[in-house]
């Protein structure tokens, strides 16, 4: 007997449950993503890091001179150096018994404190030519350089403007120090600014031999002094400015044997950070790990 009926179904009670069991895996796989767990979010935005800025410049005025000086380049003249290059100085030729000159240098570090140290470098000596009246002073034709220890090369503290060398009033303690820098007795000058007959004041080659390694510009307590600006300008310890005055002078006892001779240098200024700087000036530098 055939069944003219079609099935409508052929599902056997196995079958229906597999199936009941496929939707409800798809129904919990549905909602995987939707399910309300505990939470929280925070966040920080907006992240900056800018490194500071220490940047020095150096004003060097010449602010009093006698006669010659004065018509080689006059007086008032300010030169700044305030970049990458060196800046050319101080260029006198010709130079005699009796001639001198006060030259005032501003060191500023902007934005942040630092240390200043104050170098000089190449300096030379040079016999030049070498005339008659030299050799006879010198007793031979050695052509000795001599300019380097007769030229007075004295820092000073400051200078009042008065015109002349009774301006300068004090011996700046940072450079000229007997206990820290040369074993030589310094005086005040009188009231005329000239120097007593028993002072002793730094000629050129004691001033390199004092520079040659670098000085770090001290406070009154033999401390690194502290230059700059701090952050709110409260720090007493922090100068606005450090000044001295350089006094180059040719004394009229040193004669002839000085005749043609000559030096150079080069006067250099540096300045490091404060901030994490116990050994100013001392550090080395190691490069740093990938």
């Amino acid at each position: 007997m055939t069944d003219d009926n079609p099935k409508l179904y052929d599902l056997s009670r196995r079958k229906m449950l597999a199936g009941l069991g496929a939707v409800g895996l798809a129904s919990v796989g549905a909602g995987l993503g939707t399910s309300a767990y505990f939470s929280d979010s925070e966040s920080f935005v907006g992240n900056s890091l800018t490194a500071g800025t220490l940047d020095m410049s150096v004003t060097a005025d010449v602010v009093a001179a006698n006669d010659y000086w004065v018509d080689q380049g006059g007086l008032d003249i300010s030169v700044v150096a305030d970049s990458e290059d060196p800046v050319v100085g101080l260029q006198v030729d010709d130079i005699k018994p009796g001639d001198w000159a006060i030259i005032c240098f501003e060191i500023s570090v902007g934005t942040n404190p630092g240390y200043v140290q104050v170098a000089t470098e190449n300096f030379a000596q040079s016999g030049g030519v070498n005339p008659e009246p030299e050799q006879a002073e010198e007793g031979d034709a050695n052509n000795d350089a001599d300019l380097g220890n007769a030229l007075l090369t004295t820092v000073w503290q400051s200078y009042d403007d008065s015109g002349d060398r009774a301006g300068l009033s004090t011996l700046d303690p940072v450079f000229n120090n007997a206990s820290d820098l040369l074993t030589i007795d310094y005086a005040d000058p009188d009231e005329d600014g000239v120097a007593g007959p028993d002072a002793h004041y730094t000629n050129a080659v004691e001033a390199d031999g004092v520079l040659s390694g670098g000085y770090v510009v001290k406070d009154d307590n033999g401390d690194p002094m502290m230059v700059g600006s701090d952050a709110d300008g409260s720090d007493p310890e922090v100068a606005d400015t450090y000044e001295f005055c350089l006094l180059l002078e040719l004394p009229f006892e040193v004669g002839n044997e000085i005749q043609g001779d000559g030096i150079s240098f080069d006067l250099v200024f540096e300045t490091e950070q404060v901030r994490n700087n116990d050994t100013p000036f001392a550090n080395t530098t190691a490069t740093p790990s990938p």
